[in-house]
């Protein structure tokens, strides 16, 4: 019988330095990552939403279980929206949660013909032009 060859795992290579060398005193700069404030938003809630896989299957396993008539509950939806939040790690400010309940309330109440600029115009004072654009291809086409 012929062996089968191994296959090589690859090792992170490390730069040896020498004891007591200058270069082991000084310390390389490590990348850092951007802060919230200097990130633009979609960035920084992709950011965040990284790792989350796991969550954010379970929340929509939790969506799929909603009945159309708790939809319509404004309040239903707030604890929607904290549970989801709460899953994916999220510290959401009780402030941010009433802004949306309330633009998920005008959003709803003329149907699937809200504009979306006019609903971002009263509430998404944050809301940037590419985060914007990414909300959009969520929303149907009004005819």
């Amino acid at each position: 019988m012929r062996k089968r060859p191994t296959k090589k795992v690859a090792k992170k290579r490390q730069a040896k330095v020498a004891p007591n060398s200058p270069a082991q005193s000084i310390q390389s700069p490590m990348p850092t990552a951007q802060t919230a404030s200097s990130q633009k938003p979609i960035d920084n809630l992709k950011q965040n939403l990284s790792g989350k896989r796991k969550a954010i299957f379970q929340i929509l396993d939790d969506v799929k279980k909603v009945q159309p008539d708790q939809w319509k509950d404004p309040n239903e939806v707030e604890k929607l929206a904290k549970n989801f939040a709460g899953k994916l790690g999220l510290p959401v400010p009780e402030e941010r949660i009433k802004q949306f309940v309330n633009a998920y309330k005008d959003a709803t109440k003329n149907g699937p013909n809200a504009n979306v600029d006019d609903i971002v115009k009263k509430y998404g004072k944050n809301v940037d032009g590419d985060t914007l654009k990414e909300i959009k291809k969520f929303v149907p086409k009004s005819k």
